[in-house]
C-alpha cells in the first residue's frame, strides 16, 4: 500500500522536479466563502494548497469553537486569523485598517502578500514577519501544468469585474466579460486565451501577470479600497501603479509594468512540516515563466 501511495503521489506531481520527505499532520485551510456564490480568487486558495501537499485539504469550519490552528493563504482575510494561526501570502483588508478589527495577538507568519501587510503586523502587533512577499496565486504556472498560456489567443482582451460589479457588466452587452463567479478553471482558461486582461478582480490580474499576460486594474466603483492592490503591486516589485477608469482607457494604457518576483522563495515559505504527505512537491523554478 505504501508503494502504491507513493506512486499515486508521484503521478499527481509528475511535473515536479523531485520529492523530499516531510511529516506530521495537516492544517485546515481558511478561505473566504459565500453561500450564494463561489469567487474564483478565493477558491483557488484551496486548489493551490491541495496541489502543493498532494492530498485533499480540510476547509476550516468555525464550529465547533475549539478548532485547532489553521492556515490562511490567498485573499484579504487577515481579520479571520486567531492566535497561533499560520499565515502564508495573506493580505490586510483595506476595509479593516484598525488594530481593533483583529482578535489575534500572535501569529506564525511565513509570508505575506506585500509590505503594507507586513508593516501592519509589525507596527500594530509587534509580530515578526519575514520579508517574503507575494500572493500564492503567482505560483500557478509552476504547479498546474494542465494550464498554459495560449500561443494563439482567442481574445484580444477580456474583462473580469469584481464580484460586486457584475451588474455593471451584463453578458448581453459585453461578449468578452468573464465573471469571477464562473467555475475557477473556466476563469483561468479564459485568462490564458487572452492577449490582455482588464480586471477589477485582483486575482484576475494576478493570474494574468503570473503567466506574463499584460493586465490593467479597472476601477469603476470605490467599493474596494485600493490597499489590497497597492499591497500586491508593491509585493511583486512595483512601488507605484496606475488604474483605468474605463475599458477604453485600460486598452489605451496597456499592461502594468511586469512583476519582479521570486517564486521559489514564496514556495519554500509554505508550512510543509504540518502535513503527513510522504513526498514534498518540488516544482522546477528554472523554467523562467516569471
Amino acid at each position: 500500500m505504501k508503494a502504491l501511495f507513493i506512486i499515486t503521489i508521484s503521478l499527481f506531481c509528475s511535473f515536479c522536479g523531485h520529492a523530499e520527505e516531510v511529516g506530521k499532520a495537516g492544517l485546515p485551510l481558511y478561505w473566504w466563502q459565500q453561500k450564494a456564490f463561489v469567487n474564483f480568487g478565493d477558491y483557488i486558495s484551496l486548489k493551490l494548497v491541495e496541489r502543493i501537499v498532494g492530498e485533499p485539504v480540510k476547509t476550516f469550519q468555525r464550529k465547533p469553537a475549539n478548532n485547532p490552528k489553521k492556515l490562511l493563504a490567498l485573499g484579504s482575510i487577515l481579520s479571520f486569523a486567531d492566535d497561533g494561526d499560520v499565515i502564508w501570502g495573506t493580505g490586510l483588508n483595506g476595509k479593516l485598517p484598525e488594530k481593533s478589527s483583529y482578535r489575534f495577538k500572535n501569529l506564525d507568519v511565513r509570508a505575506v502578500r506585500g509590505p503594507i501587510t507586513r508593516a501592519f503586523l509589525q507596527n500594530s502587533f509587534s509580530i515578526p514577519v519575514p520579508e517574503v512577499y507575494g500572493d500564492p496565486a503567482l505560483l500557478f504556472p509552476y504547479l498546474f501544468p494542465e494550464f498554459s498560456k495560449s500561443e494563439e489567443p482567442l481574445y484580444d482582451y477580456i474583462v473580469i469585474p469584481h464580484y460586486t460589479e457584475l451588474h455593471l457588466f451584463p453578458r448581453e452587452l459585453y461578449s468578452n466579460v468573464v465573471y469571477p463567479t464562473d467555475p475557477w478553471d473556466v476563469v483561468v482558461r479564459a485568462i490564458l486565451q487572452s492577449k490582455f486582461v482588464v480586471s477589477s478582480s485582483l486575482h484576475g490580474i494576478i493570474i494574468a501577470e503570473a503567466y506574463g499576460i499584460p493586465a490593467r486594474l479597472l476601477r469603476v466603483t470605490e467599493t474596494e479600497p485600493l490597499l489590497k492592490y497597492n499591497d500586491y503591486y508593491r509585493g511583486s516589485g512595483r512601488a507605484t501603479f496606475e488604474y483605468a477608469e474605463s475599458i477604453q482607457e485600460a486598452l489605451e494604457m496597456g499592461g502594468e509594468r511586469p512583476i519582479r518576483f521570486n517564486p521559489e522563495k514564496l514556495y519554500e515559505a509554505f508550512p510543509f512540516e504540518f502535513w503527513s504527505t510522504e513526498v514534498r512537491i518540488k516544482p522546477d523554478f528554472k523554467r523562467g515563466i516569471l
